[in-house]
């Protein structure tokens, strides 16, 4: 195994999954495991259901849109902010001093 790779083993609704991943990104993967069993939990009590894939089948479709939604908000932001960015850059530009 790489010195920059390490296997951990995170549980997702009560099922364990030994993986190997980059060092560096341990931390994102102890959160996802934490964000996922606690939206795991919280569908639970509202929806019924007989087959917990049923579960995280809602659970995936509730980050995708989620996620989906936030790109969009970032696009429309980085449409508005880079042009002001521009304008700052050549003010700045004719301010600069030797």
């Amino acid at each position: 195994m790489d010195n920059d790779r390490i296997k951990i083993t995170i549980q997702v609704a009560q099922r364990p999954m030994t993986i190997t991943i980059q060092k560096e990104w341990e931390h994102y993967f102890r959160e996802a495991e934490k964000i996922i069993n606690d939206s795991f939990l919280e569908f639970a009590k509202k929806w019924t259901y007989t087959d917990q894939q049923d579960l995280l089948s809602k659970i995936l479709v509730d980050f995708v849109v989620k996620w989906l939604a936030d790109e969009e908000r970032l696009k429309g932001f980085d449409e508005e902010v880079v042009p002001m960015m521009e304008s700052l850059k050549q003010l700045t530009d004719k301010f600069e001093v030797d």
